[in-house]
Order: structure tokens, then sequence, then C-alpha cells
């Protein structure tokens, strides 16, 4: 099957396919069909070899195709890709604002966010510099196949990155509570 005829097949299944889907509607849609077809090109040689029918290739990518572009939406409007709000911006006002509204005790927080801090810095200092990497990207909503595209590596290998820093971490201080 020539190339063309088989990202025509895959876009028309994820089209059918998202036709019953009730979470992603219109433009929606065809940005999630738009960034998978992009995604295919680069790759297509690769991906005929593996999956010869683009129909099976359409339901593997299915909902993982949706939850990146759901992580992609909510990082652009500065939410992180996990969805937790992060603070864009602020002015003097909003800051002096927040500073007069500290409530009594805030000082126990703010020595437990410092202590943190530390034992997030004791934690990345046993990893490797490749890791301490990979983990920061990580932490910023990045998956494992962005992170890859990102530092130019293979996903696999990234992912073993990431599994033996989680390795390392667990066994020098134990499994997270």
């Amino acid at each position: 099957m020539k190339q063309e005829k088989y990202i025509e097949q895959y876009w028309k299944s994820l089209r059918n396919r998202y036709k019953g889907f009730h979470t992603y509607r219109g433009q929606d849609v065809d940005d999630i069909i738009s960034f998978a077809t992009l995604t295919l090109v680069e790759k297509i040689a690769k991906v005929m070899a593996v999956y010869p029918d683009p129909t099976a290739y359409a339901g593997k990518q299915f909902s993982s195709v949706a939850v990146d572009f759901r992580r992609r939406q909510m990082a652009q409007r500065g939410e992180g890709a996990r969805g937790e709000r992060r603070v864009v911006s602020a002015n003097d006002d909003e800051i002096r604002s927040q500073l007069e509204g500290i409530e009594q005790g805030s000082e126990d927080r703010i020595a437990e966010q410092m202590d943190n801090k530390k034992r997030i810095n004791e934690v990345m200092e046993i990893l490797s510099v490749e890791q301490q990497h990979i983990v920061n990207l990580h932490g910023e909503g990045l998956n494992v196949t962005e992170i890859a595209k990102v530092l130019g590596r293979n996903r696999a290998t990234v992912s073993r990155a990431l599994s033996a820093a989680r390795r390392n971490v667990n066994k020098t201080y134990g499994p997270a509570a």
C-alpha cells in the first residue's frame, strides 16, 4: 500500500472513531486528527512496517492521541499537562494583597515547603545529570514520547532512564508514601 493511501485510510478511521466520541467535537476533533496525522507522517515507514493495516494503527492511537491533545490544551492554558494551575504572572498589587492576607501559622507552612524543596534537591543529587534532566521534563508535564523528541533520544531509552531514576530514589529513600 502506498503511503498516501495509508495516511488517507488512517485519517478516515480516526474521523469515524471520533464521530461517536462525545468528549471532543468540531474543531477539537479536526485538531486532534491533524496532529495525529502529522505525527504519523513523521514516522510513516516505521509505522507501516509494524502496522500494515491503517485502521488497526488508528485504533491503537485513538485514546492516546486524545489524551495528548487534552494535555497540550491544558498546558497552553497554563494549567499544566496534568491539570495543576500555574501562576503565569502577577503584578505588585496582587503580591501585596496576598502577603497582607497571610494567616498566623503560615510560617509552619513556609518551613514545610522549604523542607520539601530541600528533600527534592537531596533526591535529585543521587540521580545522574541525564536522569535529572528527564525527571525535570517529566515534572513539567511532558510524557515520555515528548521528552524523547526534545532530547533526540529513543522513547524506550527515556522510559528506561525514568524507571531507573525511580528505582534509585526508592532504593535510597524507600517508596513514596
